[in-house]
């Protein structure tokens, strides 16, 4: 990450070396972290990802409940049952427990998974957005990272402005 920020600052410096006697250099920057929170896009994916796999979290929340019955079961009646049936009881929640934490491990991957799917496709639509806005107004150099940068610069609130346009007309 850190050749990759130095990188970015050489290739800015040679670009502010080459065209400072030929023309003014036009920079944006846009702040991705805010167009993540408050795009409709990306509630949108959020939204998606949720109903995708609530199914399989109900499941899991029945498997907790199951497993939360037998063992308040265990603790409430356990002394008084035959050894036998408290055994037979007590490895059914061994079960239980360790089938609830795989599922809850592979929901988890899979979640996992697909929000850096889904992002990536997020990220894609974004950038390309950026991209034609920066063709459209000649921006030279438009940065995702900055340590600081001006207001002046900023284009997150145009970019926010042109995702909503898409949304929009996506959900015509």
């Amino acid at each position: 990450m850190t050749r990759i920020l130095h990188f970015c600052a050489m290739v800015t410096l040679v670009l502010l070396s080459a065209q400072a006697g030929a023309q003014a250099l036009k920079i944006g920057y846009v702040n991705v972290a805010r167009i993540e929170s408050e795009s409709a896009m990306a509630k949108q994916a959020a939204e998606t990802l949720k109903n995708e796999f609530a199914p399989r979290e109900r499941q899991l929340q029945e498997m907790q409940k199951q497993g939360n019955d037998l063992q308040g079961d265990l603790d409430k009646n356990g002394a008084k049952m035959p050894v036998v049936d408290r055994q037979v009881k007590e490895k059914r929640l061994a079960v239980m427990a360790q089938q609830y934490q795989q599922a809850q491990r592979a929901l988890f991957e899979e979640v996992e998974a697909r929000k850096r799917e889904s992002f990536a496709v997020f990220i894609g639509e974004v950038n390309a957005i950026i991209k034609r806005i920066a063709e459209a107004e000649k921006f030279d150099l438009i940065l995702q990272q900055a340590v600081y940068n001006s207001s002046q610069i900023d284009i997150t609130e145009q970019v926010l402005k042109e995702i909503a346009k898409r949304s929009a007309g996506a959900g015509k």
